[in-house]
């Protein structure tokens, strides 16, 4: 992970990372979904989109139906 910027004015960082750590990240987020809100399931969804395209280019099923899941469970 490569912190880019972080604002306390803003509440904001920006960081920038590599494929394994965006694997990692969904990882963990997949193995924690008895969280049941919107800020899980937004990060979750985002990530996996991420990753996908930062490992494979394209999107995959597996990972398209997860994204769908988020998606349909925020309120």
């Amino acid at each position: 992970m490569n912190i880019l910027n972080i604002s306390k004015e803003d509440k904001e960082v920006v960081v920038t990372l590599d494929a394994d750590e965006l694997v990692r990240l969904c990882n963990v987020l997949y193995a924690q979904e008895k969280y049941d809100d919107n800020l899980h399931y937004t990060l979750y969804g985002n990530l996996m989109m991420a990753r996908d395209l930062c490992q494979y280019g394209h999107i995959d099923g597996f990972c398209f139906e997860r994204i769908a899941k988020c998606r349909s469970k925020l309120k």
